[in-house]
């Protein structure tokens, strides 16, 4: 055992170079990928190739989602702790789930683009996906906070990251548009082609993070624990019941912390307003403008335009401050809405509306992607706000719970969004709709894309957390580690504390963690 724990403490002071940052930011080319591959064809793959109607396809997509949130309930909890073990010792609490987990990964994602079986089929082989992409990315997503505290390294490490994922959401619509186009729109294997292609890429990039990044210290994770939890008491085992009605517990009192209250609510605005955006865009570009998937394909891939341009997102992140970031991204967001619906309101020539479409979509394409940029340079920030309310370091668990909630919601964008064409008369397989489903589908990308974007400016305007604030933040609970008397703490700092934990300083910092901590 000893030498175990040595393998994992060999990491202790190592800096985050841009190697270690790349290799880091690769697997998220699994999280934004899996996620463009989702949102821009499988819901056309149903209801085109798998004899499915919109409410089926919709439903398969929505209830995976349900039943894998159950998994992020389980996971972060579970990847915190998993330390105690054996396994976890040995491989590292995050790493080993990365380890098994690109095989996975691999097999289950190929499977699912298999056209023609059966719902039943797609709704197993799908919730087993987002299980398995779920047990890779709760513990990958606390790996920032994992290898360092600097404000600096963790911003690289959310900028490469964004960077990978930003430009895999753009090469899987142009190599899928390219796929497409040679193998034929009528041609359901192509869509078989694409998913396997991707399966290989994501798979090969969970392996690269797992071998060439680190994690905590066990010895830091022991010290960090109250005296009561250390030594023996923490290898004791936990009837299944228990574990999870603690999990629950846990995982809800991370929305005590204000500002991972704030961050939520922006964080599942916008996604929620893309998942809406992506799952429609192909329907749209197909049916509302009368243009081929492929196209749609190249127009969802203009968005690597502004890949060079990533460098220019984290400046404006650490120069202005999230809040500032939001609304500027947000209102650009809307613009770009209204901008296709005056070219729908047009009826421009084929030409000139693709060349239309190609300047408004990479613009559009940018400025959303410069908006889901900020809660993942945000979230690695979270757990220390919450570290001064506890004293405790809960990383995996507050992945667990953003996870959750966005798996709840993402379902319950892609049930509406079957409910919506369903209701509105979309025929399955159909080349053509009618007037009113094409409608339906122009009010889901302007209307309910454009009402979500505009209820998280509304949000961002509260948001407290930045580079000073946070600053100040790390400051005081490196104070209050080393030592320093609560009564001591000056009047700015009480002030940026509270704002950032919504509870008052006196009830901050409880002595049994303190002394845990210490």
């Amino acid at each position: 055992m000893d030498n175990e724990v040595e393998t994992t403490q060999s990491t202790t002071g190592r800096k985050v170079g841009m190697w270690h940052s790349i290799a880091f930011g690769v697997t998220d080319m699994m999280g934004g990928g899996y996620g463009a591959l989702i949102g821009a064809y499988l819901m056309f793959f149903f209801t085109t190739f798998c004899n499915l109607n919109p409410l089926e396809a919709g439903s398969i997509i929505g209830l995976a989602k349900i039943v894998d949130s159950i998994t992020a309930i389980v996971m972060g909890k579970f990847s915190d702790d998993f330390w105690k073990t054996k396994l976890g010792r040995k491989y590292g609490r995050r790493h080993f789930f990365l380890l098994i987990g690109s095989p996975m990964i691999l097999i289950v994602y190929s499977l699912l683009w298999i056209p023609g079986i059966g719902f039943w089929y797609y709704l197993i082989v799908y919730c087993i996906v987002e299980i398995v992409v779920t047990m890779i990315l709760i513990p990958y997503e606390t790996l920032p906070s994992e290898m360092t505290t600097d404000y600096n390294e963790r911003s690289k490490m959310s900028t490469t990251r964004i960077f990978f994922s930003g430009s895999i959401t753009s090469i899987v619509t142009l190599v899928g548009g390219l796929v497409i186009s040679i193998m034929g729109d009528k041609n359901p294997y192509a869509y078989t082609v694409i998913g396997g292609i991707f399966a290989i890429i994501f798979s090969i990039a969970v392996l690269v993070t797992y071998k060439f990044t680190w994690e905590r210290p066990i010895s830091e994770i022991q010290a960090a624990l109250p005296d009561d939890q250390k030594g023996a008491g923490a290898q004791e085992k936990t009837n299944l019941v228990k574990f999870f009605w603690e999990a629950m517990v846990s995982y809800f009192s991370t929305l005590k912390v204000k500002a991972f209250r704030q961050h939520m609510y922006l964080y599942l605005l916008g996604v929620t307003a893309q998942d809406l955006f992506a799952g429609a865009f192909i329907y749209f570009i197909v049916f509302g403008y009368g243009l081929s998937t492929s196209t749609a394909s190249w127009l969802l891939s203009l968005g690597i335009i502004g890949l060079p341009l990533t460098p220019v997102n984290y400046w404006l992140f650490t120069r202005l401050g999230a809040r500032r970031c939001y609304v500027f991204y947000f209102s650009m967001v809307i613009a770009g809405l209204a901008a296709f619906y005056i070219m729908f309101q047009m009826h421009l020539t084929q030409g000139v509306l693709i060349a239309s479409l190609a300047v408004v979509s990479t613009l559009y394409l940018f400025f959303k992607g410069g908006a889901y940029s900020i809660p993942w340079n945000v979230f690695p920030f979270i757990p220390d706000v919450d570290e001064i309310i506890t004293g405790k370091r809960r990383e995996g668990e507050f992945a667990a719970m953003m996870n959750f909630i966005r798996k709840v919601t993402s379902g319950i964008a892609s049930v509406f969004l079957g409910w919506v064409l369903a209701e509105n008369g979309f025929k399955t397989g159909a080349t053509t709709q009618s007037p009113q489903a094409i409608h339906a589908i122009l009010g889901v990308i302007i209307f309910g894309v454009g009402g979500l974007t505009l209820l998280a400016i509304l949000f961002a305007f509260t948001f407290k957390l930045d580079v000073h604030t946070h600053e100040v933040l790390v400051a005081e609970i490196d104070r209050l580690k080393a030592g320093g008397r609560k009564e001591d703490v000056t009047a700015d700092t009480k002030k940026t504390v509270e704002s950032l934990t919504g509870i008052t300083y006196d009830k901050l910092w409880p002595t049994a963690n303190a002394n845990g901590a210490n």
